[in-house]
């Protein structure tokens, strides 16, 4: 039995209906496991051991960054990490599919109990993973407490908790993936995320590893890189010696940023355009606002902070 666990006490209450699939949950001592929670959480399954890799992302994903998962799956795999993610629709799903495909033990953190999983299209993928070998289907709410909004905030912090490192695929600026990679940031778990969404550039800017989103070849090898030692610092400067003069200019443009309006204003424009695209490709610059972007590395003051349910 894993390390927090011990059977279900129930004081002699009428069990409800078992989902088809799933073992009647266990109680998972949170505390035993270093995190600071008031009750045990259930879980049906088995909790997979760390380190755990959380893969997270957007529920109305878009198919370019949905297809690049499993290449990160892989990756974790690699490096020895199984994963942990919410069970939603979109990122999370390819990611428990990808880890089941893979054969790599996960957890899936639901934002409802036992007897109602949630989202319910999803059950038949929450019952193989209560299934598969070192797996589990852990659940942020007990089985006698009503729902409310709040629970996707709690199981997002789950999420980190639990994760020794964490990457977000997609996110929006206001997402609770977004919410997501703050709060990793906040906790010190490392944290990636990949180039081309509002919400990943933003989290670059606050300090996310940028990894590209290429071909899934060249993403497993990036991931697994960072994998390997994800709390090492990027080697050498990340702004190479073509890119100065966009570097210049951001620095001028200070919190405001760069808008491609403004390039009509500056000496040979077309060429600090094509800089900015590459500069965005390695991760080196976020778009803060429609065709406005700034240094990933700047931090910037006064933004808002994102809504936490995903």
């Amino acid at each position: 039995m894993a390390p927090g666990l011990h059977p279900q006490a129930r004081n002699g209450a009428r069990l409800r209906p078992t989902p088809a699939g799933m073992q009647p949950p266990q109680s998972l001592d949170l505390a035993a496991l270093g995190l600071l929670r008031r009750r045990p959480l259930d879980l049906s399954g088995d909790l997979p051991p760390p380190p755990r890799l959380a893969i997270v992302g957007a529920r109305a994903a878009h198919r370019r960054f949905a297809a690049l998962v499993p290449a990160l799956v892989e990756a974790g795999a690699r490096r020895g990490f199984s994963l942990v993610s919410g069970g939603a629709l979109g990122i999370d799903a390819a990611a428990h599919r990808a880890a089941l495909a893979a054969g790599v033990p996960q957890l899936a953190i639901l934002p409802a109990s036992f007897d109602e999983p949630y989202p319910p299209g999803n059950l038949g993928l929450f019952n193989a993973i209560a299934a598969a070998p070192g797996s589990g289907v852990a659940f942020a709410l007990a089985r006698d407490q009503a729902p409310s909004r709040g629970i996707f905030a709690s199981r997002n912090d789950l999420v980190i908790g639990l994760a020794s490192a964490v990457i977000v695929v997609e996110a929006g600026l206001r997402s609770g993936s977004c919410g997501s990679g703050r709060l990793a940031l906040r906790r010190g778990r490392p944290l990636a995320a990949l180039i081309g969404s509002p919400g990943c550039g933003a989290l670059i800017a606050a300090g996310a590893r940028p990894l590209r989103a290429e071909d899934p070849a060249a993403l497993a090898d990036e991931a697994a890189a960072w994998l390997a030692d994800p709390t090492a610092a990027p080697a050498g400067d990340r702004w190479p010696a073509e890119l100065a003069d966009l570097s210049d200019a951001l620095e001028r443009a200070g919190d405001a940023g760069l808008a491609i309006d403004d390039l009509d204003v500056i000496e040979a424009p077309t060429a600090l355009l094509v800089a900015l695209s590459e500069a965005e490709a390695r991760g080196l610059v976020v778009e803060i606002a429609p065709g406005r972007y700034r240094r990933s590395d700047h931090h910037g003051a006064g933004e808002k902070a994102p809504e936490r349910d995903r």
